[in-house]
């Protein structure tokens, strides 16, 4: 038996930086044109549901004698090679606020924030390449949750879950594929939380800060309704979870623990310096503390400062969480 063996190097993701028009189309080749740099674990997959009749009874076996398939079902995970660029952190933030804001002429500023009402997430199309054989897209995949790891050192991680109607569309791209971008890579090293006590100026904690987690989950997921057929008519979003873990190591006077103990209002913004052309920022405008644990890095005392969708509020039209990226994308989220 001969097999020729096909390196995970080989596999190809391309994505598009616009959603579908809508759910049941799919993008065009001309659309995806970002060739994505991933890790290995990143992956589409199809599962299907069935039915079989094991345990009915009048068949004479304790088996199944007949099953069915009764629906499809896609998923992906999209995890940066031990980071991710900011045109892929841009992409990952879009999908998965699901509305921008896009100012400036190059370098583009885009605004994310979640909408108050429209339960129906924005879909786009993935191209994957998994073997020399198969080759396919995958319509319809909207954005589930979203997890940023931010190092000290080192470039900063994005890893997106998405959820799709299952459908698939079989193919190879009709061209070649879109060359590997020249990526700007953005980096922890770079990244300053900033906290404002109670309205006051802006504190911020550079030299002070270690690690900083950042989850965002809009509990998303495929719904179905009788008449769709074996695939879902749509992605839909739930009520939005979200939580931040930051380090900050402990000074002689006490700022922190103080502020979690009096219950001190707090504006937190997470970004990197103000002075490089690329920028990332997550901003919480009202938000208290949720948890502050003491902890110890390197045997020095530190601060493990936690917050969540529970204890952000949002203030006027600032909404509880919301992101801003600037990077050399012209538009997030266009339908195509």
């Amino acid at each position: 038996m001969s097999v020729q063996m096909q390196k995970q190097t080989a596999r190809n993701l391309v994505v598009s930086a616009n959603s579908q028009a809508a759910y049941g189309g799919v993008l065009a080749d001309a659309a995806l044109l970002r060739r994505m740099s991933v890790d290995p674990s990143t992956a589409v997959t199809l599962t299907d549901s069935r039915y079989n009749d094991q345990g009915a009874a009048g068949h004479g076996t304790d088996f199944a004698t007949g099953d069915i398939r009764t629906g499809w079902d896609s998923a992906a995970t999209v995890k940066g090679m031990n980071g991710v660029d900011d045109w892929a952190l841009g992409w990952m933030l879009a999908f998965i606020f699901g509305a921008e804001t896009v100012t400036g002429a190059g370098p583009y500023t885009h605004a994310f924030q979640m909408a108050n009402l429209t339960a129906t997430m924005p879909c786009t199309t993935l191209y994957a390449e998994e073997t020399a054989d198969i080759k396919r897209k995958y319509p319809d995949m909207a954005a589930k949750t979203l997890q940023i790891d931010i190092p000290e050192r080192g470039v900063i991680q994005g890893t997106l879950d998405m959820v799709g109607t299952g459908r698939v569309v079989p193919g190879a791209f009709s061209t070649a594929l879109p060359a590997v971008p020249s990526p700007n890579y953005l980096l922890g090293s770079d990244v300053v939380v900033a906290i404002a006590y109670n309205g006051g100026q802006p504190v911020s904690y550079a030299g002070r800060q270690r690690g900083v987690s950042i989850k965002i989950d809009r509990q998303s997921s495929a719904f179905k309704a009788s008449g769709d057929g074996l695939y879902a008519g749509s992605v839909q979003s739930g009520t939005p979870k979200f939580s931040i873990d930051l380090t900050l190591m402990a000074d002689v006077t006490d700022d922190i623990n103080a502020a979690f103990e009096n219950f001190t209002p707090l504006s937190v913004t997470i970004g990197t310096r103000s002075t490089l052309a690329r920028r990332l920022a997550i901003n919480l405008p009202s938000a208290r503390a949720k948890a502050n644990k003491i902890s110890n890095v390197e045997d020095k005392v530190a601060w493990a400062l936690s917050f969540d969708e529970g204890t952000c509020l949002q203030v006027g039209n600032a909404p509880a969480i919301s992101a801003s990226i600037i990077n050399d994308c012209a538009a997030y989220l266009v339908p195509a």
